[in-house]
Parts: C-alpha cells; sequence; structure tokens
C-alpha cells in the first residue's frame, strides 16, 4: 500500500544525516515531506537543506497547502503539525524542551494520516519516540534510522541505517521510474 506523506524527525545531532537523506530524495517524489529538525532559534536551514536536496525546501506559513515533492520544514521556535492537506504551526509549550517538537509532528499525523503515512525518527534523543508509537499504532509505517537504543524502542519498529532508507522509502513511496533507453 503505497503512502501520502512521509514524515521525517531529527535530533540537532543527526544534522548531517538528514543533509545525506535529504540529498537522495527522488526529484519527482510524489509525496509531501514534513521534517522537524531540532534547531536553535537563529538556526538558518531551509537554504542550506535545499542547496543539497533535489525537491524545494522551505519553512511554510501557517494553514499552507502540503504540497507534493516538496520539503516543509518546521520553523524555528513554532511546532510544524499536519492537519489533512495543510500544516500548522503553534506556539504550544515545548515537548522534551524542543519546540519544534518530534512527537507534535508525529502525533498530529497519527491523528490526521494514520495508515497512509510514513515515518523515520533519527536516532539520537527521547522527543519523537512516543509520537512513533502513536502513529505505529494508527497503521502508519515507521522507522528508526540509527543506533535506536533509547527506551521505548521497541522490537517492532523497524531499524535502519541510513543506507537502507531509500529502499525503505521504496516499499511504500511510489516512485515514478526512469525512462527506458531501447
Amino acid at each position: 500500500m503505497s503512502v501520502g506523506l512521509l514524515v521525517v524527525g531529527a535530533p540537532r545531532s543527526a544534522a548531517s544525516d538528514v543533509e545525506v537523506l535529504l540529498s537522495r530524495l527522488p526529484a519527482l517524489l510524489p509525496v509531501p515531506v514534513v521534517l522537524v529538525q531540532h534547531r536553535g532559534p537563529l538556526d538558518a536551514l531551509a537554504a542550506p537543506l535545499g542547496r543539497r536536496c533535489p525537491l524545494s525546501v522551505v519553512e511554510p506559513d501557517d494553514k499552507d497547502d502540503l504540497v507534493p515533492g516538496r520539503v516543509h520544514l518546521a520553523p524555528a521556535g513554532y511546532h510544524l503539525l499536519v492537519d489533512r492537506g495543510t500544516v500548522c504551526l503553534s506556539v504550544e509549550p515545548p515537548e522534551h524542551g524542543c519546540r519544534p517538537s518530534i512527537d507534535a509532528l508525529f502525533d498530529s499525523t497519527a491523528d490526521s494520516h494514520g495508515a497512509s503515512a510514513a515515518a523515520l525518527l533519527f536516532a539520537g534523543h527521547e522527543d519523537g519516540l512516543a509520537g512513533l508509537g502513536r502513529l505505529r499504532s494508527r497503521g502508519g509505517r515507521v522507522a528508526v534510522v540509527g543506533e535506536a537504543e533509547e527506551a521505548g524502542v521497541g522490537p517492532e519498529v523497524e531499524r535502519l541505517s541510513l543506507a537502507d532508507v531509500d529502499g525503505w522509502l521504496s516499499r511504500w513511496v511510489h516512485l515514478p521510474r526512469g525512462r527506458v533507453s531501447p
């Protein structure tokens, strides 16, 4: 079954791995990508990430549409939530000391997309573990990238190396094939 939304959560320590992931996404990815990466209030991420990613990387405004083939990056100081076909920005209190919070994104994804979503959580922080479990319980496809020794990541959650993400993603997202030359 193909999914219609990819959500990604990453602690600051996984910044270089997030760049690698984004650089390897197909240019014709038919689903929106929503990314929460822990960051400081002055960290500029959209332009540096956009230089390596074949998709456009944007910091959306509240109520912007989720656009296939675009990476929607949580702005500094805001939780980024999804609600059907739009994004919502929130200034609710930080979760796990973080705003943006990965759990906030994953929880909203579980509520609005359930089984039609896929989520990747980069290991290295407790933020995202509860939301990942909630999304999984709603039928979403979930995986942890990196060493997942955090409490709360059970054996039912797939663990991937960064090199394994392409294959995992191709199982859940219908990727257009390139033209075959005769």
